[in-house]
């Protein structure tokens, strides 16, 4: 596990995330993060990303057989809207 340092940045605080978690996550300076408290607990997910398995997180219907058929499809082909 890793630890960091709460620091203080003006008015606010900062936290320093270590360069492998940044490179495990693909983050680089000025990408947004989506903060979350849950059960004592901060939870940093970036902003847009998104796969099958979490945006069907929390979803309590039938769940298809194959989630992986969805994932990598691309982008739009042709006169698509995305």
């Amino acid at each position: 596990m890793l630890t960091s340092t709460l620091t203080k940045w003006g008015n606010s605080q900062g936290i320093v995330l270590p360069k492998s978690v940044c490179e495990d996550l693909r983050l680089k300076p000025g990408d947004k993060l989506n903060l979350q408290v849950v059960d004592g607990e901060l939870r940093a997910r970036p902003v847009g990303a998104h796969t099958i398995r979490t945006l069907l997180e929390g979803y309590d219907g039938p769940v298809p057989d194959r989630v992986d058929y969805w994932e990598g499809w691309g982008g739009p082909v042709g006169k698509e809207m995305w």
